[in-house]
C-alpha cells in the first residue's frame, strides 16, 4: 500500500465551499482517485492524488 496526497473541495455550509488535502492509502494512484470520489463526490477531487515519500 502506498499513502496519497490529494486537494479535495469540502461543503462547510450551503454558501460555504473549502478545500483541504486528504490522505488516502491505496494501491495506485487511480486507486486512490477512486476512492476519493467514492468518499467526496466525483467532482469535489480537485487534484490527481500524489504519491507521499
Amino acid at each position: 500500500m502506498n499513502t496519497y496526497k490529494s486537494l479535495v473541495k469540502l461543503v462547510v455550509t450551503q454558501r460555504v465551499t473549502t478545500t483541504t488535502n486528504v490522505v488516502v492509502q491505496a494501491q495506485d494512484a487511480y486507486k486512490a482517485k477512486l476512492q476519493l470520489e467514492a468518499m467526496y463526490g466525483k467532482g469535489n477531487v480537485v487534484s490527481y492524488p500524489q504519491l507521499v515519500r
